[in-house]
């Protein structure tokens, strides 16, 4: 073969090798976006602006910010993880960590903080699994417990006796809907997939015992439950219906598969606590895989 043909042949091979390296690229998934902060930042509920009726006027929004959003403010180490829990039982303040739960059921949210009264608890939702348990995630809520004006120094309301406070303060239905993939935080136009939570510390795991290096990619829905969350430090919460708890049922009516994973995560505003007014500073404990659960509390299916 002459010299002619030879280059003639390198050249031809170096842009086929060119074009399969230019299809390879282009064969690259863009990369997922993440939410910008995991804290010191403003998120709005997929319910948006909250409604209460009598006890609240016919609308609060309890962010004051504007547009329905709530600022999450977490920024002491892990300061606001010891008041906030996630339960099975209501006579169990602490809770645990549930895993594999059924696609249907029944958790609460518990409080054991100094402050007797938590004005309002928020859910956030995360899905991961494959493109279908992805895109046609749908689950109802249906939430229930006590609900109230937000009282100085983020206290529950005055006691009198449990037939007044059930009549005044007991909302059977404070949430009852459907949620879907359109309701997965947005991000730059696309949704937000992440393998954290918000917390006061990076790269916070979304459930007990999560290897942070497998890469979980988390769709995310953050729900108002308009219900408020009475600590087990108030003194007559043993007296209350789920013990001052708000109480949470959950229906997965979409399909899932074997890989799914979803989980919930709890925090709560208050709106006049001494620690952080106006802000979204407590949620449930977890822990990574390899660190120790003393105090974590979660619940998966």
């Amino acid at each position: 073969m002459n010299e002619r043909n030879t280059n003639a042949n390198r050249l031809w091979w170096m842009a086929v090798v060119a074009a399969l390296l230019f299809a390879a690229a282009g064969a690259v998934p863009v990369a997922a976006l993440e939410w910008p902060s995991n804290n010191n930042t403003f998120i709005i509920p997929a319910n948006g602006m909250r409604t209460h009726g009598d006890n609240f006027g016919s609308s609060a929004n309890f962010s004051y910010n504007g547009n329905a959003s709530y600022y999450f403010m977490m920024l002491n180490g892990t300061q606001g993880m010891n008041a906030i829990h996630i339960t099975n039982q209501t006579t169990d303040s602490d809770g645990g960590i549930y895993e594999n739960q059924p696609a249907s059921g029944t958790f609460y949210v518990s409080s054991t903080g100094g402050h007797t009264g938590d004005d309002n608890v928020l859910l956030l939702i995360a899905v991961a699994g494959d493109d279908t348990d992805v895109s046609d995630f749908r689950i109802n809520l249906a939430v229930s417990g006590y609900n109230w004006a937000p009282l100085p120094g983020a206290t529950a309301p005055t006691w009198t006796n449990i037939t007044h406070y059930n009549y005044t303060y007991y909302n059977t239905s404070t949430l009852n809907r459907e949620f879907d993939a359109a309701d997965y935080l947005q991000i730059s136009g696309g949704d937000a997939i992440q393998d954290w939570k918000f917390a006061p510390l990076n790269d916070y795991p979304v459930y007990g015992g999560q290897d942070m290096e497998n890469e979980d990619e988390f769709h995310l829905i953050l729900v108002d439950l308009n219900v408020g969350a009475i600590s087990s430090t108030f003194g007559h919460s043993t007296d209350l219906d789920n013990g001052g708890m708000a109480k949470v049922q959950y229906t997965i009516t979409s399909d899932l598969s074997q890989n799914a994973k979803v989980a919930f995560n709890a925090y709560v505003f208050n709106r006049d606590a001494p620690q952080a007014k106006g802000t979204v500073h407590w949620l449930n404990r977890l822990y990574a895989d390899g660190e120790s659960s003393t105090g974590s509390s979660g619940f998966s299916v």
